[in-house]
């Protein structure tokens, strides 16, 4: 299992909708720019989150959002011209072949080619190297697509080695296909809510890693979890419901209630964090809900903060 997330090549953040996802992502990708580590967060042909996360507006082409961090929201056209302009070398001979009109729409046809010209994009941004001949990134944090789409598309490699005859598809496919596998430079970060769909749905996602993917699992996020303001020691919640909201009048019903809901979302968290830790042998790492009326840059750097904290110790330096 990786120890030094922020030394890899590549991060992949999977998990349900709905789960944050994406702010984890953009949170993680943060942290790494804050230790010095040339980023790019790369989403996957979504709407613009990013954009009201970090402050920048985030579409088909690399921006750079602040020292250390580009970002992209890949798309399949933008992505599989860029791709067969690595492949084809040349620009004219690409529009000749990729933007013919007939060939176009036999290439709209292949199953599962869009998706795999944006994970072989993200692939190659590793790869990428400056004017000088250096890497141009240390760490790509891929935001892949939620559970189903996201499986669908990191086994297009493999897929790609298992049905299609050597050439320059199967060449790239391979090299996608080792880096997913090599933990020295790849790991994949589950993100979940603590609660019933998202825990089962993060545990399915981890069988079908293991399974087929085989891609080396980082540590699991269990996001939005609601705090412990009426769990102490001293049993509160039980004494606040014996004496206060047992006799509450309709000013302090509203506050008894709000204590009851968080009590009960505490508890539940509680329980499917145990279920975590029981099926999921990986580091697990908490981030809180936030209660704020709109989340925008300074809740991501809130975001950052907390997940930095959690960090394992050779990850202080953000360099292997």
């Amino acid at each position: 299992m990786p120890r030094d997330l922020l030394s890899l090549r590549m991060i992949v953040v999977a998990g349900k909708g709905g789960t944050g996802r994406t702010t984890v992502a953009a949170a993680l990708a943060l942290v790494a720019a804050r230790r010095g580590r040339r980023t790019l967060l790369a989403q996957v042909n979504a709407k613009d989150r990013l954009g009201t996360l970090l402050g920048v507006p985030v579409g088909e082409q690399v921006v750079p959002v602040r020292e250390h961090l580009d970002a992209v929201n890949m798309n399949p056209t933008a992505a599989l011209r860029e791709y067969g302009l690595m492949i084809l070398r040349y620009e004219t001979i690409y529009k000749a072949v990729l933007e013919n009109r007939m060939i176009k729409g036999f290439l709209r046809a292949i199953p599962g080619l869009d998706d795999y010209s944006m994970l072989g994009k993200a692939w190659w941004h590793t790869t990428e190297e400056d004017a000088a001949g250096r890497p141009k990134y240390d760490l790509v944090v891929l935001d892949a697509p939620a559970t189903g789409h996201a499986v669908t598309m990191l086994r297009l490699p493999q897929a790609i080695l298992d049905t299609v005859p050597e050439g320059p598809l199967t060449k790239t496919a391979r090299r996608v296909h080792e880096l997913l596998g090599d933990a020295s430079r790849c790991a994949m970060l589950l993100v979940t809510l603590a609660e019933d769909l998202p825990v089962a749905e993060a545990i399915d996602l981890h069988h079908q890693n293991e399974q087929l993917l085989k891609i080396p699992l980082g540590a699991v996020v269990a996001n939005q979890l609601w705090p412990a303001d009426f769990d102490g020691g001293d049993g509160i919640y039980e004494v606040l419901e014996r004496s206060g909201c047992a006799h509450a009048d309709a000013v302090l019903e509203p506050l008894c209630e709000r204590a009851r809901i968080t009590h009960a979302r505490y508890q539940l968290n509680q329980h499917y964090l145990e279920v975590l830790r029981r099926e999921i042998l990986a580091p697990l790492w908490r981030l809180p809900l936030l209660f704020r009326p709109t989340f925008g840059t300074a809740e991501l750097e809130e975001i950052a903060d907390l997940l930095a904290a959690q960090l394992p110790p050779g990850d202080a330096n953000g360099r292997s």
